[in-house]
């Protein structure tokens, strides 16, 4: 007896006739027809009785086949859970957050784990389809209902400006009186830093837009404008400086995104434990 014809016989019970199992399997009816003796042979008893109009479960046939169905279905969840340790796992991270995955890295020991730089909507979409198990990202608006999230942290979102700035001298900032200086973004994600202007029906002066957030700092410390959305928890160079803004801006929601379905325990506590540190 092996597991293939046990495969067979739940397949020959599920269609109700040997021809029809044959045709969902892809092997000749005398194959299958061989197999389910050398499996009846093997166990001693009948699991079908047969007739012109197909097959049917003995008595025998149905105590077989229902713990068999139950020892099938454990052993693939154990080929998949085994396959799953095999593999490496890739971990998508959003620009800007470098200092989050430096405080996750230590907490999951895994040499496999591999770090791909990715848009918070890109990695929703990748691990949708399998190919990300999870990811290190900003809130996104919504989310299709297999991609689950922890909220990981949140920030204000402030003005970082020069320290020799005319508006970095005030308590709190205006964005009216932001939006007359130039705005540093970044290239891919332009459209966190302008969501406070468009609610207060303001229109900010662009500047210049950088590839990366570390290259958007360094954009305004030489004194190309200033830029939002950058956390007050991440370094930046002493002649910059944190201002809060006068109005409700929605806070910046760093997120940690896996899959429902897959088997990602260990990234999603070591997610934890980085949420209970903030």
């Amino acid at each position: 007896m092996d597991l293939r014809q046990v495969r067979y016989a739940i397949a020959i019970a599920r269609a109700g006739s040997l021809r029809r199992a044959a045709t969902v399997l892809h092997i000749a009816q005398p194959t299958l027809s061989e197999q389910l003796k050398a499996l009846e042979k093997a166990i001693g008893v009948e699991l079908f009785t047969r007739s012109s109009s197909g097959v049917k479960l003995t008595e025998a046939g149905e105590a077989f086949l229902a713990q068999a169905t139950v020892a099938v279905d454990a052993f693939e969840r154990a080929v998949s859970a085994a396959r799953g340790k095999g593999r490496s796992s890739r971990l998508g991270v959003a620009d800007g957050l470098d200092d989050m995955l430096a405080r996750l890295l230590p907490e999951l020991h895994d040499p496999r784990l591999r770090v791909a730089p990715m848009p918070t909507a890109e990695q929703i979409v990748s691990i949708m389809d399998g190919t990300l198990q999870a990811g290190l990202g900003y809130a996104p608006g919504s989310l299709p209902r297999s991609v689950a999230r922890m909220l990981i942290q949140r920030s204000p979102v402030r003005a970082l400006l020069p320290r020799d700035h005319g508006l970095a001298a005030q308590e709190r900032i205006a964005l009216a009186d932001l939006a007359a200086e130039p705005l540093v973004t970044p290239e891919s994600d332009a459209g966190r830093y302008l969501e406070g202007f468009v609610r207060n029906g303001l229109h900010p002066r662009l500047g210049p837009a950088a590839p990366t957030h570390d290259l958007v700092v360094k954009l305004v410390e030489d004194g190309a404008g200033y830029t939002l959305c950058v956390r007050d928890t991440v370094p930046v160079p002493e002649r910059l400086a944190f201002v809060p803004i006068v109005e409700e801006v929605p806070p910046i929601e760093v997120v940690f995104l896996w899959n429902r379905q897959s088997d990602v325990h260990d990234l999603v506590h070591a997610a934890r434990h980085l949420a209970r540190t903030g």
